[in-house]
């Protein structure tokens, strides 16, 4: 990132509400950025989307396609729904009235001095304030050497930077880089990859590898591209939120839950729920949410396991009824597909929550999330670390569950290791008692105040969840199983 930096207001919006998040604001104006990809990346929508919120602001736009044809350009504008009257779009020809010529390196080089001249004519004709050129693999390929391609770049940089136009050159680069020559004499460079896992739709991801004189958001930031374009997911960086001062805390329903946790659950906080399967992780978390909808504090619950109408249906029968506050807008329940959406898109779609209102957010479980997500998301734990960490500092509750192993009697066993995430630990058991299974509650860690340190009984019930008093005997059963546990 460059220590000096250019005016805010020197900067031509991409047309793209993330990628002018990471750009701190859009593309320098009268400088030349290089979009570098692999085939079906994205370049071409990018740059179409570029030209579009040009041509919205009243400014001059020029599209000189050499790789794709006028119809070609067309195609892709109407899969999107784009409308590219009012952007001028040439694809020069070259070699006309030679097509029976023999070609030698001389004629190729001939060629590409051509295309070249009718660039240069064609932006001196047009005075265009923002250009799109597409693309420099056509100049290496009709060059005869490295020298020579590097020769007609710079001839090519020269004649932009005098023409005063805002230019985003596109090029086309394999898996291995290709050549960098590109890179070399344009002030900014964004590369687009794509990763297409075993299983699910094709990863996409962006990265900004320089921006002379100009500050952005390093890292890798995930976008998708979707009918009308593409949406980037920029990479949550903690330290530029905002923070916040601690203030009041969730109280849960039920008074004996509430004393467990010191009185309640604080606002900027993150409160991890643990336990098998069966123990109620699910129905405590909702229970949650609704106390805060029913505080008129808005909460949002993402779903990896369970379907939504499921969670309605389950939680309507111990008496926690999402229905109303759906209604009213204090409680919004959505389902993730964690193969079809990327963490930064995850990460978005929370903070769009947030920013909407939310103070209160459950994502339902972690360790399902974890396990649906291809090989190429297997960074999970960063992610999620700096979306608690940006939420805490924006003053929000974030209860996150996690499913654990193991059976009656044995210790449970978690897959990784996520207590360091959480302010707050509550553990759910299942044990014995005669022929009955029961459930045990215990508050194993809180970092914001005092708790109790010891196991109750959590009763879920037609009609209610509860918590009582746990039994000497169904208190020897549960010591020493009730810890957390990594393998």
């Amino acid at each position: 990132m460059s220590l000096s930096e250019i005016d805010p207001s020197d900067r031509q919006p991409t047309g793209i509400d993330g990628l002018d998040v990471v750009l701190r604001g859009g593309y320098p104006t009268d400088r030349i950025m290089l979009i570098e990809g692999a085939p079906g990346t994205g370049k071409s929508t990018l740059a179409l989307q570029f030209l579009l919120e040009g041509k919205r602001l009243g400014k001059k736009t020029l599209f000189i396609s050499v790789a794709q044809s006028k119809p070609e350009l067309d195609m892709i504008a109407a899969s999107h729904g784009m409308d590219l009257s009012g952007i001028d779009i040439v694809t020069p020809e070259l070699g006309e009235g030679r097509r029976d010529r023999v070609y030698s390196v001389e004629s190729e080089e001939a060629d590409l001095q051509e295309l070249i001249e009718k660039v240069m004519q064609h932006v001196e004709e047009k005075k265009p304030d923002l250009l799109v050129f597409d693309s420099l693999l056509e100049l290496r390929l009709l060059a005869s050497g490295a020298s020579v391609y590097r020769k007609e770049l710079l001839s090519l940089r020269s004649m932009l930077r005098k023409a005063s136009t805002t230019a985003i050159l596109i090029d086309h680069v394999g898996a291995d880089g290709d050549d960098r020559h590109g890179e070399g004499i344009v002030h900014g460079v964004i590369k687009l990859e794509m990763v297409t896992p075993v299983i699910g739709p094709a990863r996409r991801r962006l990265t900004v590898i320089k921006m002379r004189g100009a500050s952005f958001s390093e890292g890798w930031h995930d976008f998708r591209i979707k009918k009308g374009g593409i949406d980037v997911f920029p990479r949550i960086v903690p330290h530029e939120v905002e923070p916040v001062k601690l203030e009041n805390r969730l109280v849960p329903p039920h008074a004996p839950l509430a004393e467990m946790l010191g009185g309640g659950v604080e606002f900027g906080t993150s409160l991890l729920i643990a336990g098998q399967a069966g123990t109620g992780k699910s129905t405590l978390s909702s229970m949650f949410a609704i106390a805060a909808a029913d505080r008129d504090v808005p909460a949002a619950m993402f779903l990896f396991e369970e379907r939504v109408e499921v969670l309605r249906a389950r939680s309507a029968g111990v008496g926690l009824d999402t229905a109303p506050h759906e209604e009213a807008g204090t409680l919004r329940i959505e389902h993730i597909d964690a193969v079809e959406v990327t963490p930064g898109e995850f990460s978005s779609a929370v903070l769009d929550a947030v920013d909407e209102g939310a103070r209160v957010i459950v994502i339902d479980s972690l360790s399902g999330y974890l396990e649906a997500l291809p090989a190429a998301d297997s960074d999970l734990m960063p992610h999620i670390h700096s979306l608690l960490q940006a939420l805490a500092r924006r003053e929000v509750l974030v209860i996150v569950t996690m499913s654990q192993h193991g059976l009656l009697g044995e210790a449970p066993v978690s897959r990784m290791d996520t207590s360091f995430l959480a302010d707050t630990v509550i553990l759910l058991r299942q044990y014995e008692s005669g022929a009955d299974i029961r459930r045990s509650i215990a508050v194993l860690k809180k970092r914001h105040g005092e708790h109790l340190r010891r196991f109750e009984e959590l009763v879920i019930r037609p009609g209610a969840v509860e918590v009582r008093p746990l039994s000497e005997e169904a208190e020897e059963r549960t010591k020493g199983a009730n810890q957390l546990g990594s393998e």
